[in-house]
């Protein structure tokens, strides 16, 4: 995993990266729903809750930011935030 953190035209800029398996296309729009789990055959007693994503989304937009994700199968992920520092 691979975090980076720059300022970039008057917002911080959060990139985190992995090597992932990645995220279907299909799963994609859904990620940052609360209760939303990629892989349907997770259970609550294999750990998560799916709402971590959630509240990341919620707390960058509490700070006037954006979040988004870039995904490609087999290569990974990255998320990306965006907030102003001032």
């Amino acid at each position: 995993m691979k975090r980076t953190l720059e300022v970039d035209g008057g917002k911080a800029v959060v990139r985190v990266r992995d090597s992932g398996s990645g995220i279907s296309p299909e799963a994609l729009p859904h990620v940052f729903d609360r209760f939303y789990r990629v892989d349907k055959a997770r259970s609550h007693a294999e750990g998560g809750a799916g709402v971590g994503l959630a509240i990341a989304k919620w707390i960058v937009e509490s700070h006037r930011g954006s979040i988004r994700v870039d995904s490609y199968p087999g290569t990974g992920t990255t998320f990306t935030m965006e907030i102003p520092v001032r």
